[in-house]
């Protein structure tokens, strides 16, 4: 493996451009007023449907709502995002990033449409739970044709991390369960069609 394939560009991107958003928002507004947010391209559905705003689908996992959101966020990118690109390769992993992001915002709108409420969104935990998701798939079918000891306890890790979702209000479990379930299927989809070795080594 040669130096350049072991540096997390594409993390350590993705995670610049999260900051430097907020640090526009701060000094621009303030991460913590709604309106604001969704001026600068949180998601919310009227907008994307009624407005055909469909660039939301991607603005919104690039902001946040306080430092507290984003710092948790980014260091779940961090993690994750180091041990996935490695893995995946940059390509992979970028389309794995914005499409559980993009189908995150997807689900959390067919959701609120459902249940008749009108919330606006925003954050990367979305894309992140898809990468927890690609893990997953990881752990389950990698790991040289092994089932990884890892498998219970990252499973109990995801039951726990979406329960907790579900006792505040102010989180968007939609999108989450939704990050989540797309990441297992693009990399389901990449290690079938597109041949790419999933393999992981716990």
């Amino acid at each position: 493996m040669n130096r350049s394939r072991k540096i997390p560009l594409i993390t350590f991107v993705l995670l610049a451009i999260n900051v430097l958003m907020y640090v526009y928002v701060e000094f621009s507004g303030s991460a913590y007023d709604s309106e604001f947010m969704l001026n600068t391209g949180a998601l919310y559905e009227p907008l994307l449907i009624q407005n055909h705003q469909y660039y939301r689908l991607i603005t919104h996992f690039f902001l946040h709502f306080g430092f507290d959101h984003l710092v948790n966020n980014m260091v779940s990118l961090l993690i994750l995002g180091y041990s996935l690109e490695m893995e995946m390769g940059k390509v992979r992993f970028i389309i794995l990033y914005f499409l559980s992001g993009i189908l995150a915002g997807i689900t959390s709108i067919i959701y609120n449409v459902y249940v008749g409420q009108e919330s606006i969104s925003c954050g990367a935990s979305g894309a992140i739970y898809g990468l927890m998701g690609a893990l997953l798939i990881m752990l389950i079918v990698g790991n040289r044709g092994k089932f990884s000891s890892e498998v219970p306890r990252y499973l109990l890790y995801i039951g726990i991390s979406i329960y907790s979702g579900m006792q505040d209000e102010n989180i968007d479990n939609a999108a989450h369960i939704g990050g989540f379930v797309a990441g297992v299927l693009v990399c389901l989809i990449m290690s079938r069609f597109f041949r790419m070795e999933v393999s992981y080594e716990s």
